[in-house]
């Protein structure tokens, strides 16, 4: 039996800043990119982690997602948030979460 368990709320998430550049092209023109740096800044963001699967895994996996916030909006399974869970969220801190079931 699938069961289904929703955790979302804001968090306080370190981002990467973007820095914009000019850059000039082989014709001559002069051309404005952006480029990410190694400079982070703090961000009030909100999300929310959509998990399916066992009982034993969605236990572990809303432990796990107390310290790994979501990219906006994720739905996956217990079972592969376990496995890799900075592939779906980042280290951050919850402000405000609630755990729905």
């Amino acid at each position: 039996m699938v069961r289904r368990i929703a955790v979302y709320g804001t968090y306080h998430a370190k981002v990467p800043v973007r820095q914009r550049f000019w850059k000039s092209r082989r014709d001559g023109a002069k051309q404005r990119y952006w480029k990410k740096t190694t400079r982070t800044k703090k961000a009030l963001m909100s999300g929310r982690y959509e998990f399916s699967g066992s009982g034993k895994a969605l236990y572990k996996a809303v432990v796990k997602a107390l310290h790994i916030v979501p990219r906006g909006f994720v739905q996956v399974s217990a079972e592969d948030f376990l496995r890799n869970p900075l592939k779906y969220g980042f280290e951050g801190v919850w402000i405000e979460r609630e755990v729905e079931s």
